[in-house]
């Protein structure tokens, strides 16, 4: 079996332990074996990306820019996830946690939404990373094929707001990660 790998890049300010969890989060959850690598350079949003009227970046457009500009030519076993340190949108929503690109083997996620901060809440170092954590499986969940799953407690289920991340589990449930797993082994025939 082919071992799949994830990239992860920083856009923006983030820190090294965000992507030291995220990558960690991708280790012990996907249910095969995976090479997770950090890109070590800070990339910066391409600012062609920016909705100025909104004040948001589009998140496809973002992801697509961004794979553009570093030259990404991802092969079937790879997958790339950026973690953005800016607001974006993807019509018809007002914002999203993450965006995931199956067709060009790439997602991102967003991290000022993840930030109690933003809700006008105390800061909490702990509730980020296990949002993050969250938020980068759900993504790679879509990368590698799933779609938005009825168990509340999945990870794979749909958020649409801060309250719906916290309340899922860092898991994907049983019928995911069959599918995962048989997602997985389709890849290798």
């Amino acid at each position: 079996m082919t071992k799949q790998r994830v990239y992860i890049f920083r856009v923006g300010d983030v820190s090294s332990d965000l992507l030291d969890n995220a990558a960690l989060a991708i280790k012990e959850n996907l249910p095969f074996d995976v090479e997770v690598l950090i890109y070590p350079q800070k990339l910066q949003p391409p600012i062609s990306t920016f909705d100025w009227e909104r004040m948001q970046y589009v998140a496809s457009a973002l992801v697509f820019g961004l794979v553009s500009k570093l030259g990404i030519k991802l092969k079937p076993y790879e997958k790339a996830i950026f973690v953005v340190n800016a607001d974006a949108y993807e019509p018809p929503l007002n914002f999203v946690f993450g965006i995931a690109l199956p067709s060009i083997g790439s997602g991102a996620v967003f991290l000022p939404r993840l930030r109690n901060e933003t809700y006008g809440l105390p800061p909490d170092y702990n509730a980020l990373i296990s949002r993050l954590r969250k938020e980068v499986l759900h993504e790679l969940g879509h990368l590698y094929g799933l779609e938005h799953c009825p168990n509340p407690r999945c990870v794979m289920a749909f958020s649409n707001s801060i309250n719906e991340v916290d309340a899922k589990g860092e898991e994907y449930c049983e019928r995911c990660r069959r599918l995962l797993e048989s997602f997985i082994e389709g890849f290798e025939r």
